[in-house]
Formats: structure tokens, sequence, C-alpha cells
């Protein structure tokens, strides 16, 4: 057995516990669901890399910007689940979500767990379409989210899928930059009648 497989299963323990321990907690980001409207490139940001005409990608370490028209925003991919933050449709506001694939059970927990500080984000799954889930940021709590994502090198973001345990390691390499840059194509407000 070579060293790499053994780390490897002791990560996967750990976090497994890290997890578990988690779902117990109360909710860090509040207890009530958030499923946004976002902006048509945000429904982009869960996909990889592909030519599309219209839309723009621009990396910045782990994390991408992705811009269709004057709509962006920036996700990281793990395995199989994506983190995006993009702004609101509806009335603008800055938003996080998690994507997960389509058999996350819906009303079951999503925790993220940062490294360096240990701190537990606990979401839920709202919602599900034809290509993918759903668990986002509480209202409000997307600003804290970035304050704890913008100290941090990585986390460990754990779902379950049907009846299995999913642990993927996720990056925050280029996390800061990706968001000044989000940050400076925040749409217009639409003038009131």
């Amino acid at each position: 057995m070579d060293r790499e497989t053994k780390m490897e299963r002791r990560t996967r323990r750990t976090g497994l516990r890290e997890v578990l321990l988690a779902a117990a907690l109360p909710l860090l980001l509040g207890g009530q669901a958030f499923a946004p409207a976002f902006a048509p490139a945000f429904a982009q940001a869960q996909k990889p890399a592909v030519d599309t005409p219209g839309l723009k990608r621009q990396g910045f370490g782990q994390w991408n910007l992705i811009c269709q028209g004057p709509n962006c925003a920036i996700a990281t991919h793990a395995v199989r689940a994506a983190i995006v933050f993009g702004y609101n449709a509806g009335d603008g506001a800055l938003a996080m979500q998690v994507r997960l694939p389509t058999d996350a059970p819906q009303g079951r927990p999503v925790a993220l767990r940062l490294h360096k500080s240990g701190t537990v984000l606990n979401l839920r799954v709202t919602d599900c379409q034809k290509t993918f889930c759903t668990a986002a940021a509480a209202i409000g709590k997307t600003e804290q989210v970035i304050g704890l994502f913008s100290k941090e090198a990585g986390g460990t973001l754990g779902y379950q899928l049907a009846q299995d345990m999913q642990l993927e390691v996720f990056s925050l390499n280029g996390f800061v930059k990706a968001m000044q840059e989000l940050r400076k194509t925040k749409p217009k407000a639409a003038p009131k009648k």
C-alpha cells in the first residue's frame, strides 16, 4: 500500500467525521433556504470550460470568472460539485450557491469545512432542476461567507448522493482576485418606474 493511498483514506475518515459533526451543529448560515434566480452566466458556471459563443472566461488560480454578455459569475469545481458566486437577477444582490449532481436528495445537509480555521458552513439542498441541484447561503450571509473564504486556502465539501456520502476538496486559490473582478461587473440597478 503506498503512502498516498493511506493519506487519502485517513483524510476521507477524518472528513467524514467532521461532516457528520457539522450536520449536527446549528446552521451557521441561517435556517432559511435561499434559491435565487441567477443571471444567465450563473447557469453556465457549473459547466467545465467549453467554447460557447458570447461566453467569456478568465481564470484566477482555481476560480473562473464567467461572463455571458453583461452577466457574470465566479465558480470553482470540486469533483462533481461547483461553488458559484453571482448576482441575483431579481434584486441584484450577491449570492452564493453550491451546485450538486441531480441525485442529491432535497432537504439533505451540505457542509463546507474550511481547512485552516476549521469553520463549518452548513447549507441544505433546496432545489433540483434538470441538470443540477442547489444549496445556497442564507439571505444576507453571502458577505460573511466571502470574508471566511478570503482567509482560507481551501476546504472540504460534504454532501449525500443517493445513499453515499461524498467528500470533495476544493481550492480557494485565486478566490480573492476572482471576487474583486466579479464585483467590478455588478449589474446596474434598473430605474424605478
